[in-house]
């Protein structure tokens, strides 16, 4: 009954069916029929909720705030173009610029559109001395948490004035202690918090976490008694630099290619807890974010290309091969509705939870070693997440799609891996899986242009040489390449 009802309610990215998997292939258990055959069952999982972030930065002119008023209409159009929501969180000077020049209407428009609104507290405040005289916060005002209440009120201020009869339950903070945030948070009725206090999760994990979760005292812990729920999204689209609060900034890589590999693990997670049951029906949610001020025409090519190739491969109304849609366009406010929901099937359930590591003493927070990461991976492929990571010298990226095996069921794309400052010095990876029940095996010759090729475990990060003639593929992911660059 609950899987008919989730799927009835959800709104479907258009009403495609190409590449529909039927999902009389499903093998997840049953029950006997009264011929004494057995007839499988769809097993349940919930799409992936996308959100796509938008952060309107501080600025300090109406030239300014023009063109970045003019780059949030641009994204907006793009991912309307696409049937994708918006989540835009923006500073109040931005929401003082937008009520004096007469832009209410604009911003109205998006709410329209079924985007949603929120305040992006940045280390700034207003000064009272005049008209957009926001200035920078000190650290030891930042330190201070009435300072920082007061610095809420500014920004808030803004955005009620412009829109007096919407209220806003969705904000990002800026960099103070998280504990203050969070506070702060619950007292001016916030319940959603957008992405960035996780961002160490990249160094952790090697992606981002799969799930939101009620937010606790310090980077990716949980606390089912919080009132604030973080939902995960990555930071600016196409850039490739260390990023994240000072004492957990990390290196992120936020490539088109990058994105690909990204939402390709949290696919695979979701097929195999599809599969299972492993992840009890949980949220998944895939973020991405551009800013205002940095949504540029070459931006907004590779944000479409993502898009493109997520509506080609895994939108338009596809379902698994169990049957459940994949992807559901969402808001933040939509995943802290579908989270809510979720507490109710599932209470005083755990839904993300890494406890902060204690690292040997010199080491920082930021770079724990394999053996560390491996301890506190969340999921059941740990292996993949580290054949796949990328960091500040290291890259991995998306490829193409390889078409050789669909008329087996096998999935197959080519990556490349190897040292980010010389593309020469890269090699090539496949990942490999099937969407139903049962293996096959398959022949990589041509594909690897190698008669003998390195298999590695997505779990434990094992390895094994075998023959490309015959590799047996199965519904967990394999991963293949011929060796080191």
């Amino acid at each position: 009954m609950k899987r008919q009802l989730v799927l009835g309610a959800l709104l479907l990215w258009a009403c495609g069916s190409d590449g529909v998997a039927s999902s009389s292939d499903a093998a997840d258990g049953g029950k006997d029929a009264s011929d004494g055959t057995i007839v499988t069952a769809p097993s349940f999982e919930r799409p992936i909720d996308l959100v796509f972030k938008v952060h309107i930065e501080p600025q300090s002119t109406l030239e300014q705030y023009k063109r970045h008023r003019d780059d949030v209409e641009a994204v907006r159009k793009l991912a309307e173009q696409y049937g994708l929501k918006l989540t835009i969180h923006g500073n109040g000077e931005f929401w003082q610029f937008a009520r004096e020049q007469g832009d209410e209407a604009v911003v109205r428009t998006w709410l329209a559109n079924k985007h949603t609104i929120g305040p992006h507290m940045h280390s700034v405040y207003c000064n009272p001395d005049g008209q957009h005289a926001w200035k920078s916060a000190k650290d030891q005002e930042i330190a201070d948490p009435a300072f920082v209440d007061d610095l809420w009120k500014d920004h808030e201020r803004e955005l009620k004035s412009l829109l007096p009869d919407v209220t806003f339950t969705e904000s990002t903070p800026f960099d103070c202690d998280q504990s203050t945030f969070i506070a702060r948070m619950d007292a001016h009725g916030y319940n959603t918090l957008g992405g960035g206090r996780e961002e160490i999760s990249e160094q952790w994990m090697g992606h981002h976490p799969y799930y939101p979760w009620r937010i606790g005292g310090t980077y990716l812990e949980e606390d089912l008694t919080s009132k604030v729920v973080l939902v995960s999204h990555y930071a600016q689209f196409t850039e490739q630099d260390f990023h994240g609060p000072p004492a957990g900034a990390v290196f992120a890589d936020q490539s088109l290619a990058h994105h690909q590999v990204g939402f390709l693990q949290i696919y695979l997670n979701r097929l195999y807890a599809e599969r299972t049951g492993d992840a009890t029906d949980k949220v998944w949610v895939y973020g991405f974010l551009t800013h205002d001020n940095k949504s540029t025409p070459e931006v907004r090519t590779e944000i479409e290309k993502f898009i493109s190739w997520l509506t080609t491969n895994f939108g338009n109304g596809k379902v698994s091969a169990r049957g459940n849609p994949i992807l559901k366009p969402s808001t933040l406010t939509e995943v802290y509705n579908d989270y809510v929901g979720w507490e109710k099937e599932h209470p005083a359930t755990s839904s993300f939870n890494v406890k902060t590591p204690v690292p040997p003493s010199g080491q920082k927070i930021t770079q724990l070693g394999e053996a560390q990461r491996k301890a506190i991976y969340p999921g059941p492929f740990w292996g993949m997440a580290e054949l796949l990571r990328a960091d500040g010298d290291n890259v991995v990226d998306y490829v193409k799609p390889i078409d050789s095996f669909s008329a087996s069921g096998v999935s197959c794309h080519e990556l490349s891996f190897g040292a980010r400052a010389d593309a020469t010095k890269r090699a090539k990876r496949w990942l490999l899986w099937k969407e139903t029940e049962g293996e096959t095996s398959v022949d990589l010759k041509n594909v690897t242009g190698k008669d003998t090729i390195r298999r590695w475990n997505p779990k434990d990060k094992t390895q094994s040489q075998v023959s490309a003639a015959a590799v047996t593929i199965g519904s967990e992911p394999v991963i293949i390449d011929v060796g080191d660059p």
